[in-house]
């Protein structure tokens, strides 16, 4: 089963680098252009310089393993000075109130796919090329693979309890508090090493990641080359967070009368005057399976959706799980956005209709500052489904899950 193990990791020097809030960034999957010249002229040892370098062509590959190179060189960035996993607390707020995960970061012996890990998204692998070019290049995990397990003994957040000594890392990023402790005790250590042992492993973000690790353990004989850098969270963890990613459509003229028209054959509805009444409507129903919200924004047109075309489903998808054919992103993926809106998101021609809204802020004010039409809300999947579809050997459709919040890059690095 999994197989984990301390490493001795790469940080940010203290006595060099005062605040880190100059230096931490968000994974590069997630950081836009104009947040990419924001964050280089915050810091000249910003990592983004790292992992998201802005040279042109493939010179950003060799200049990320020059910078690293020479922050390593010169004290900006220091080893550890024996292996350590590292327990990192991420605090924040959910509805007002305040949560926090608790996660591991440490190395992971790599194996297939299907394996002791589990994918449990559809990837685009045209990213892989990008991220191996950039660890060729490196010969370094830059950036968090993050991973989910199921442990009901709680031996990792019994480890965080028992830490008596300050965190190496407490700073607040992007809204949430970070503290990190480098656990070099052998025994804490063996305590978490055998706990996982014979657990699986979800892989929640980083699929591209991982496969690029994989691929590169595969063409190199690299000692270390072999493990990869992930940060483990257990399901059970209260602060585990699973929000939904919401569909915003573009560039479809259609009224609320004919939308009305074309749901009747999969959908019952009910009018929600306003995307806070429809909001609130679906609330009400968490829980429930196959509940969506659409919200017309040129009539302030509200509808909660219940999915009622159930022998239609199975005949659709008859090789299916339960648990995968009731998922409300294929509902909504071939039920309402193919049937109604004519978008299939099987045709990549058809995606440029679609945008996404996700995050820990309200829908409603995350809608102030987005180009659309229509919105379809979705409720996001329980852990359960996440495991059970993932135990299944199946995969989620993508952008099913957006597990919250993110791990940064920067906290840590492992060279090899």
């Amino acid at each position: 089963m999994a197989k984990v193990s301390a490493f001795k990791g790469w940080r940010y020097n203290h006595e060099i680098i005062d605040d880190l809030k100059n230096v931490i960034v968000p994974p590069y999957d997630v950081i836009t252009p104009e947040e990419q010249i924001q964050y280089y002229d915050a810091s000249p040892h910003n990592y983004i310089r790292i992992n998201l370098n802005n040279a042109a062509g493939d010179e950003k590959y060799s200049s990320a393993a020059n910078t690293l190179n020479m922050w390593v060189g010169s004290g900006v960035l220091v080893e550890e000075s024996q292996p350590a996993i590292y327990i990192l607390s991420q605090s924040f707020l959910v509805e007002g109130d305040l949560a926090e995960r608790i996660g591991c970061i440490c190395a992971l012996t790599l194996s297939e796919l299907g394996d002791e890990v589990l994918p449990h998204e559809q990837t685009i692998d045209k990213h892989l090329d990008d991220r191996y070019k950039l660890m060729e290049s490196t010969s370094a995990n830059s950036g968090q693979i993050f991973m989910i397990y199921d442990d009901e003994n709680m031996v990792l957040e019994n480890i965080h309890k028992s830490m008596a000594d300050k965190p190496v890392i407490d700073t607040k990023l992007d809204g949430i508090q970070y503290k990190i402790w480098a656990v070099k005790d052998e025994n804490l250590t063996g305590q978490f090493v055998g706990a996982l042992k014979d657990k699986k492993l979800v892989i929640a973000d980083g699929h591209h990641r991982y496969k690029t690790a994989l691929k590169y353990a595969k063409n190199n004989s690299i000692p270390g080359s072999e493990k990869v850098m992930v940060t483990l969270v257990n399901s059970k963890n209260p602060g585990m967070e699973i929000l939904p990613t919401h569909r915003l459509i573009k560039e479809k003229d259609i009224s609320i009368k004919d939308i009305k028209e074309k749901l009747i054959k999969d959908f019952t509805y009910v009018k929600c005057d306003g995307v806070d009444q429809l909001l609130g409507k679906m609330k009400n129903q968490a829980g429930k399976k196959c509940t969506l919200g659409l919200f017309h924004k040129s009539s302030n047109t509200g509808l909660v959706l219940d999915f009622k075309s159930w022998d239609s489903l199975e005949r659709k998808m008859p090789n299916k799980s339960k648990e995968l054919r009731e998922l409300d992103t294929n509902i909504l993926h071939s039920f309402l956005l193919k049937n109604v809106f004519d978008i299939d998101t099987n045709n990549q021609d058809d995606l440029k209709y679609l945008s996404y809204l996700r995050g820990n802020n309200p829908p409603s004010e995350m809608l102030k500052t987005e180009d659309y039409k229509i919105v379809c809300f979705v409720n996001p999947p329980s852990l359960d489904d996440v495991f059970n579809i993932a135990g299944n050997g199946e995969v989620m459709p993508q952008k099913s899950t957006f597990f919250f919040p993110k791990v940064f890059s920067g906290l840590v690095t492992r060279c090899f």
